[in-house]
């Protein structure tokens, strides 16, 4: 008796999973190999989902299209707009973006959205841009594919917004420059070659994008202290001339009185022998 109910469990339980396999719930995929969707159908339903910013939705329609139908007329559409799911959905990164997009670009150089691409592509690392004392690989490739953007496509419509993103970039690196200049001039002896170096790369490299005065006088300061006098009196006859109502204008004055000197008595009065002038203006 035993061994007869269980063989009637056994059919039910067969059965059972039987119909449970017959409700198997059909995927975008198997609606698409079956000629019920048509790609356009489900490129339009990833649009309206990202309109309503479910963008992880919208994703797995676009994913089909990519996966299943390589020769739709809508799959280079599809690959950037899955890129653009990323970008804009605050669930995901900056750097699951920038891989769709690079290879949206790859595949599709010419295509009539490259120039958006490649600024979205851009846009990707000028999202990541760090402070100025940090590390500023996202600001220099933002700025290079910037470039890239106005080289590439210099009709496009995001040409000027390249641009304007472009000198904010050079602001960054001009100040992550003078960050680091004014950082082994703190230091004192033994870096002041290191910050004349990037004292003068900020002036050489980043004309019209960072603090004039600032940089000068510390450059100015800098050169005193590797008693390169006539060098230094340059940036000070500068200042005094440019910036004369300046905070830095009492210490610029006696630098000056003291090149003076120098070229008269061939010493510096001031001089204080190996040790290191204090930073004049620690607040600035």
């Amino acid at each position: 008796m035993n061994s007869i109910k269980r063989s009637l469990l056994l059919v039910a339980l067969s059965l059972l999973l039987a119909a449970c396999g017959g409700n198997k719930r059909e995927t975008l995929q198997d609606r698409l190999q079956a000629g019920k969707l048509a790609p356009l159908e489900i490129y339009q339903e990833g649009i309206r989902l990202m309109a309503e910013r479910k963008y992880q939705d919208a994703r797995q329609w676009f994913r089909v299209i990519e996966t299943h139908a390589p020769n739709s007329p809508f799959f280079a559409d599809a690959k950037l707009r899955i890129a653009d799911t990323y970008f804009f959905d605050q669930m995901a990164t900056y750097i699951e973006a920038s891989v769709e997009y690079r290879s949206f670009l790859t595949h599709f150089p010419n295509h009539r959205m490259a120039d958006y691409a490649t600024y979205q592509y851009a846009m990707c690392f000028f999202t990541e841009i760090e402070r100025a004392d940090r590390d500023q690989t996202s600001t220099l490739t933002a700025y290079t594919e910037f470039e890239n953007l106005i080289d590439k496509f210099p009709l496009s419509p995001y040409v000027p917004k390249a641009k304007e993103k472009i000198d904010l970039c050079l602001l960054r690196l001009a100040d992550h420059e003078f960050a680091v200049g004014y950082y082994y001039y703190r230091r004192g002896k033994g870096f002041e070659q290191s910050a004349e170096l990037r004292l003068k790369r900020v002036i050489n490299n980043y004309e019209g994008q960072y603090n004039e005065l600032k940089t000068s006088f510390y450059l100015a300061e800098t050169l005193w202290r590797r008693k390169k006098y006539k060098e230094a009196k340059y940036y000070y006859d500068d200042i005094n001339r440019r910036f004369p109502d300046s905070d830095y204008q009492p210490f610029v004055v006696d630098k000056l009185a003291r090149y003076a000197r120098i070229e008269q008595d061939g010493r510096d009065p001031g001089e204080l022998g190996d040790e290191v002038e204090a930073d004049p203006l620690t607040d600035q």
